[in-house]
């Protein structure tokens, strides 16, 4: 009788060993997997048939804030440059498209830039479309390359493609590959 009291206990003690190693390999092994907010918005698609010209409407892709742009046929922009490395680095990704996705974080410290379709008066850009970081003052163009401010890197690009009024972001098309100035 001594021995299968004795029995029980190692059984009861290796069960409960079991589900402790479990409780803790469990959340460790979940977290190596990918985010369920990422996985599911890997691909959001965002209907642009009632945009108008200079709206601007937020999304999120992957949980970065993401800015669907529309900019008017044709645009001829007429604010500053920054002649740096990355001077008109994403208005040539974007290539001559007027309906495009960036990524809606500064660059500089993670602040989500201010869209002034119809300028800025307070930086010395009245009349010209541009995005204002209003922590530190960073300014891109309407395509998200950096022009002045802390911001040392343009706007993120997402993979993106146009199919009719349906745009898709995360599908690779005009973009290819997502252009994370973090990487």
């Amino acid at each position: 009788m001594e021995a299968s009291r004795r029995d029980f206990l190692e059984y009861a003690v290796g069960a409960f060993g079991v589900m402790a190693a479990a409780g803790v390999l469990y959340p460790v092994l979940k977290s190596l997997g990918p985010n369920a907010a990422t996985s599911l918005q890997s691909k959001v698609s965002y209907d642009i048939s009632q945009f108008k010209p200079l709206e601007l409407r937020v999304t999120s892709w992957r949980g970065f804030p993401t800015f669907v742009m529309k900019l008017p046929t044709p645009f001829d922009w007429n604010g500053p440059e920054r002649d740096n490395k990355y001077k008109n680095h994403n208005k040539d990704i974007l290539g001559n498209h007027n309906v495009y996705a960036i990524i809606g974080v500064c660059t500089h410290l993670g602040c989500i830039p201010l869209w002034k379709p119809d300028g800025d008066p307070g930086v010395h850009l009245p009349n010209t479309p541009i995005f204002h970081c209003p922590c530190h003052g960073s300014l891109y163009t309407p395509w998200g390359d950096n022009i002045s401010g802390p911001a040392p890197l343009p706007l993120g690009v997402p993979p993106q493609t146009l199919n009719g009024n349906t745009l898709e972001i995360g599908t690779p098309g005009f973009v290819k590959k997502f252009w994370d100035p973090y990487t």
